[in-house]
């Protein structure tokens, strides 16, 4: 059970997040949608994206895969393809239909990723497990008038110790439906970024009470899952997104430091990042 938990970690984090056997039908699985839009000022409100609130969920003894998105309805149509194609993608990519139908794209990833849970758990081996369980979620989180961030969520326990989580962030121009990343960035290996690396490294360990900061020493202390120099600290595995604050990085459980620390983030604000981003991506926090 150890070593398919440390595959499905692996996996994953390669994946940034991201199966056959077909089982069960229409009596335990769902696929339900409900009208949700976010709260914003009317001048935003002018091109925002709309987005309908999908779930789907199938259940076979112990083992119980669910989905719940914010799928685009309403948007610039370029915007509107870039984002469905994504969560297609984040929820399988099984699904070869049309993408306007949500639902359906839900339940067929739903019901392959289901099959492929059920072989990676195997038979149940420890009688002490109630629930193996695989959950995805991926939710609009904010929205301006240039572009659009979503964050994707897995969380999944096959067994053993304990269940782990992977958590992404997913920024989208409105302007032609293209999701930024690191391409987004540039200068990445200069000092001077890998310094605001170390500081957000930093402020994420720290403590709220600590007035004196925490030191080098004590910085690398927490991050046992990297070996070399505290100035040359490696960038996440996973894709940087934008944020009202600036631009967000996040390392997943493991990546970095150790499975209690969770998913060690922070911001970078838009004025020191600025130096580093790309004419595209200034743009859109204009």
């Amino acid at each position: 059970m150890k070593r398919i938990l440390i595959l499905a970690i692996a996996a994953l984090i390669m994946a940034a997040c991201g199966n056959k056997t077909e089982k069960g039908g229409d009596n335990d699985s769902t696929a339900t949608a409900e009208t949700a839009g976010a709260e914003m000022s009317d001048s935003v409100r002018m091109s925002s994206l709309k987005t309908d609130s999908l779930s789907y969920e199938k259940v076979e003894d112990i083992y119980k895969l669910s989905y719940f998105v914010d799928y685009p309805v309403e948007g610039s149509d370029s915007l509107v393809k870039s984002v469905r194609a994504f969560i297609n993608d984040y929820l399988g990519g099984a699904y070869e239909g049309p993408l306007d139908n949500g639902p359906d794209m839900l339940k067929r990833n739903g019901e392959i990723e289901f099959g492929n849970f059920l072989e990676t758990c195997g038979e149940k081996d420890d009688e002490d497990v109630n629930e193996m369980f695989m959950k995805k979620m991926v939710n609009m989180r904010y929205e301006t008038n240039t572009f659009v961030t979503f964050r994707a969520f897995t969380s999944q326990y096959f067994g053993g110790l304990h269940g782990i989580a992977f958590e992404s962030g997913h920024t989208f121009s409105k302007i032609n439906g293209k999701m930024f990343g690191y391409d987004m960035m540039k200068s990445l290996d200069s000092p001077a970024f890998k310094q605001l690396i170390k500081e957000g490294l930093r402020k994420f360990f720290s403590k709220e009470d600590d007035e004196q900061g925490m030191s080098d020493e004590d910085l690398k202390n927490e991050l046992i899952a990297f070996n070399g120099s505290i100035d040359e600290l490696p960038l996440p595995d996973t894709e940087p997104y934008m944020t009202e604050q600036g631009v967000t990085f996040i390392y997943q459980p493991y990546e970095i430091s150790y499975y209690a620390a969770g998913r060690p983030e922070f911001t970078i604000p838009f004025n020191d990042v600025r130096p580093y981003l790309k004419p595209q991506a200034i743009e859109l926090f204009l």
